[in-house]
């Protein structure tokens, strides 16, 4: 199986119910081979994270204390988030998962890559010493390596990424970087005919409804009436 290293160029824009959405516009520009990562829409097009359900023991912010230097995307077209602390502080995972890569990898020096429960996969690198190995169980929270230098990196920053299927998103979408806390939203991601992972951000009332309407629209035996239709 092949996991895509990816640079991603993001575009924001409101749909006609307000809520925020985000097409993943994907510059493959590496693949590499790893573990097989689970597909999260084997079984539909479709799926969802409801953030907004989260305990404090089901995530964890990669690197507390940290400031953002540089976001994702951009004229660089970024596909991560670079943050920043004292060298050598510590890197900690963001969801309970499965580590799937531990080692050099080129320019991203000392690399982690983490599988998740939730459908999501979330890289770490430039790490000075990676703390797991491939093949551990990580919980949200354990220390899985410390903040560095190595690879292609002109300051000592944690380059963190969150990906679906290898594709790279903004980060910015699940957590809140200046206060170091998850947003309590839901995602819902799509997967387009082209590959594309659209991306829309409800509020977890909006998000129900959303399922009830969908849910009533697919219900055996009702369509929905088009003008014309013989009642």
């Amino acid at each position: 199986m092949l996991l895509l290293m990816s640079l991603s160029t993001a575009c924001l824009a409101q749909n006609h119910k307000g809520q925020a959405q985000e097409e993943v516009d994907i510059d493959e520009w590496q693949v590499m081979r790893v573990a097989a990562s689970k597909d999260p829409f084997e079984r539909s097009r479709q799926f969802s994270i409801n953030f907004a359900d989260y305990a404090q023991e089901d995530w964890c912010y990669p690197l507390p204390g940290g400031k953002v230097i540089s976001p994702f995307g951009g004229s660089r077209r970024h596909g991560g988030t670079d943050i920043k602390t004292r060298p050598n502080d510590t890197i900690r995972a963001a969801f309970p998962g499965e580590v799937i890569l531990s080692g050099p990898y080129y320019a991203y020096g000392n690399f982690i890559v983490i599988r998740h429960a939730n459908g999501l996969e979330t890289a770490y690198s430039h790490n000075s010493r990676n703390l797991v190995k491939k093949g551990a169980w990580v919980h949200a929270g354990q220390p899985i390596a410390l903040e560095g230098r190595t690879g292609r990196a002109t300051t000592h920053h944690l380059h963190f990424e969150t990906r679906v299927r290898g594709k790279a998103f903004d980060s910015a979408k699940i957590y809140d970087h200046a206060r170091h806390s998850i947003k309590r939203e839901v995602m819902l991601f799509t997967k387009q005919p082209n590959g594309h992972i659209h991306i829309t951000i409800s509020d977890k009332e909006k998000h129900k409804e959303l399922q009830r309407q969908r849910e009533k629209k697919h219900k055996p035996g009702t369509r929905e009436h088009k003008p014309g239709d013989k009642h």
